[in-house]
């Protein structure tokens, strides 16, 4: 009997390593595309792999509680022209990731149509979409190993709906999860994961810039 279990502790070191694996970030550094005014300012994030990003230190974002979310433009890097990804899915992920945008900021914010004092803008642009091998994601070592991940790049910035000076600013690429399920069996299922993700991290952020964390 123990010597049956001391065969199996390679194996199970094996599968510690690969799980660890996958509760880490896999992440390429996004590319500029030009759709923010500045990239000088970036920053790596210090928690995020692949994400850079800017907050505007002489800006109260507290101050901002309604927002107008312009709709998802799509700017792609050389790798992501690249891709050959249908313009018409390309359409559908901007307009998929818009309204999770909206749906989040809603959540506790007002989403308005007009400019004015204290109403801050959402500008964001796909710069980047990697198709999800499903064929790889239906079996568990392959899945592990992140061989059929798909993703998604993106540039985002929020402004002053007035003045247009910048609030903060993100570049990010990211892959979707390796533990996901329903995320991997579609084409473009971890791309949509990952702008979902991106929402919710937005509404985090403005969460804790009006103390609610």
């Amino acid at each position: 009997m123990f010597k049956k279990f001391k065969k199996l502790i390679p194996v199970f070191i094996v599968i510690g390593f690969f799980a660890a694996l996958a509760l880490s970030g896999c992440a390429t550094q996004a590319a500029k595309t030009g759709f923010l005014k500045n990239y000088s300012n970036l920053e790596p994030h210090p928690d995020i792999d692949g994400r850079h990003r800017y907050i505007n230190p002489h800006i109260d974002a507290a101050k901002y509680s309604k927002f107008i979310v312009d709709p998802v433009a799509v700017n792609l890097s050389s790798k992501g022209k690249e891709r050959g990804t249908d313009p018409k899915e390309l359409s559908r992920l901007a307009t998929f990731f818009r309204q999770k945008i909206i749906e989040e900021l809603q959540k506790g914010y007002e989403v308005v149509q007009s400019s004015g004092p204290n109403v801050a803008r959402v500008r964001a642009s796909i710069s980047d979409v990697d198709k999800t091998l499903a064929a790889l994601n239906i079996l568990p070592t392959t899945k592990i190993m992140g061989g059929g991940l798909g993703g998604a790049a993106a540039e985002m910035e929020l402004v002053d709906s007035v003045t247009g000076q910048s609030i903060a600013a993100a570049i990010d690429s990211q892959k979707g999860s390796r533990l996901s399920i329903g995320a991997g069996l579609s084409e473009f299922g971890h791309a949509e994961e990952v702008m979902a993700n991106w929402a919710k991290q937005l509404k985090k952020w403005v969460d804790q810039t009006h103390g609610k964390f």
